[in-house]
């Protein structure tokens, strides 16, 4: 079976009929063949004699995540549009399909790696010829030519389910996979799946994803690299091998890693003269300042005492190699440098001592950039413009397919009625404690304000004023309440005389007293229970049916 031949003769035309639903995995799906991805993974993947295509299937699995889908069951999608797509396997084909890839281990992982990498070098030399060259790298107002950039960082996938290496973490249960991606075209080069509890800067996991993210490069690609790092996932022996790397003959590697505030950045951070601090630019390359309160009425004017800055970058390497202390980073290469940035902190940032006493909020990073660069690459405010760009690995399209929908905690959290339920309780890791509000006395339920306004069909009805109650016994502290109260047994009977005695003597003073009994008293009168009831009638007719007999007698 050609598993290539579904788009001969597929054609948009404006006068055909019917509505075709997900048109758009549709040039995802030639975009697989024509790179040679599904032939690559069809030779990877044996399929069995009479099935499809293994090949087929997992490129079609691609084409279904890139278009949105989340489980395995939205493969279906494809499937019900076979005049479209032509013949596609079924979710239990799906399923067996990835059951033998994962039974062929380390094996089978190192054929379907070498399938995507020769797709990969086909795809991108297209690109090479079409193009002259890679997209480059943003850095603020600049780009950056010539240079692949590679970007390590974890991402958290939250586990509604129990599945397979989900472990609890610091944002509930899930899993903790490592990638990395390449920042010039937005695409992963190297994923490895990792349990829950894996840590943020396990320097094993990060140095084997480093190595297999260069092996995924074609050759060309790999004499000038720029790899970039945030602080969870720095770690001494990372920073080790970026410098063996960049010591390569013939290669260049500069790396930007987070770097920790620890005691002797904080000492050194002190010692910093104001005169040292630059103004730090924005996504845009201008400064980021704002306009003072006291400004003039100018909005564009150039007077200095009308702005306030708001970033300043500065240089630490000076004060940590040969600081009063001596040098403090003996243990690290001496290519690296170590900067810093200081800004206005955010409200409710959490900040350390040293943060809270000066009002400003500071972040780190070293990198091997060397001194004498030159240009505007080698200054200090492109140099953590260049850093800072990191966190646009956040954004990438990919990686908000790949990953699940997280708990709707912080809606939860603002709404303290929603927050507190029993369910939401049994969940502290998930959930923060919040107190519930209780309703006030002879408040009802649409007037909690925990709980949105119900839609109203129809204008308010006015409500009358409550009346006051005739004894203060009578209040209910709430609905658990009720059972620290005893009923009310009503107001004191008088005595029994002969004026208030009821009387049998006619017909026209049955209504007071035809069956003997008293006449009732006012006063609360509790209601017989459902099951009394019906013994209670029978009886009071046999006592009713006796006092006419009496009567008659």
């Amino acid at each position: 079976m050609n598993a290539t031949a579904w788009s001969r003769g597929l054609e948009v035309a404006g006068g055909g009929t019917g509505v075709v639903s997900h048109a758009g995995p549709v040039l995802l799906r030639q975009l697989t063949d024509r790179t040679g991805l599904t032939a690559a993974l069809s030779a990877a993947l044996p399929s069995p004699d009479g099935g499809l295509d293994r090949g087929r299937v997992f490129a079609d699995l691609a084409c279904a995540i890139a278009d949105g889908a989340r489980v395995i069951s939205d493969f279906r999608v494809m499937g019900d549009q076979d005049e479209v797509f032509g013949q596609v396997a079924s979710v239990p084909t799906a399923w067996r399909t990835l059951k033998e890839a994962a039974a062929g281990g380390d094996r089978t992982r190192r054929k379907i790696t070498a399938a995507i990498s020769k797709a990969r070098r086909y795809a991108w030399s297209q690109v090479i010829a079409r193009h002259g060259q890679l997209p480059a790298v943003q850095v603020a107002d600049r780009q950056l030519e010539g240079i692949t950039c590679i970007r390590l960082d974890a991402t958290v996938v939250p586990a509604h389910s129990d599945k397979e290496q989900a472990e609890p973490n610091f944002k509930g249960s899930g899993h903790h996979p490592v990638l990395a991606e390449c920042d010039n075209v937005r695409e992963p080069l190297a994923w490895m799946m990792r349990p829950g509890s894996a840590g943020s800067n396990t320097a094993a996991d990060h140095l084997a994803l480093l190595d297999e993210a260069i092996a995924a490069l074609p050759p060309q690609f790999r004499r000038k690299l720029m790899v970039t790092c945030d602080g969870a996932g720095a770690s001494h022996d990372l920073v080790k091998r970026l410098d063996e790397l960049a010591g390569r003959r013939g290669c260049e590697l500069v790396y930007s890693v987070g770097w920790a505030l620890a005691g002797r950045e904080k000492t050194a951070l002190r010692l910093v003269p104001e005169t040292a601090w630059e103004a730090a630019i924005d996504a845009k390359g201008e400064v980021r300042e704002r306009r003072s309160d006291e400004a003039c009425g100018n909005g564009r004017c150039g007077h200095r005492a009308c702005w306030i800055e708001e970033a300043h970058v500065t240089e630490l390497t000076g004060l940590l190699r040969k600081g009063p202390d001596g040098d403090r980073l003996q243990a690290w290469p001496k290519s690296m440098r170590v900067f810093a940035r200081r800004e206005r902190p955010h409200p409710g940032a959490q900040l350390t001592l040293l943060e809270a006493a000066d009002g400003w909020r500071y972040t780190l990073w070293a990198t091997n950039l060397p001194e004498d660069t030159r240009g505007w690459r080698g200054q200090c405010a492109y140099i953590d413009a260049g850093h800072r760009v990191h966190a646009r690995v956040e954004d990438h399209p990919h990686r908000e397919g790949h990953r699940a929908r997280p708990f709707p905690v912080p809606r939860l959290r603002a709404e303290q009625g929603l927050a507190g339920r029993v369910d939401d309780r049994l969940h502290p890791a998930v959930l923060a404690p919040a107190p519930r509000p209780r309703r006030q006395a002879r408040e009802s339920r649409a007037q909690d304000p925990a709980l949105p306004p119900l839609p109203r069909s129809r204008p308010a009805r006015a409500r009358r004023a409550p009346q006051d109650p005739q004894d203060s016994r009578r209040l209910a502290l709430g609905h658990r309440d009720h059972h620290r109260l005893e009923s009310y047994p009503g107001p004191p009977a008088p005595n029994l005389t002969s004026e208030n005695r009821p009387c049998n003597q006619g017909k026209e003073n049955r209504g007071c007293g035809t069956s003997g009994y008293p006449a009732r008293q006012p006063g609360r009168q509790r209601a017989p229970t459902p099951k009394n009831r019906s013994r209670r009638r029978s009886s009071r007719r046999s006592d009713r049916h006796l006092s006419s007999v009496k009567d008659r007698g």
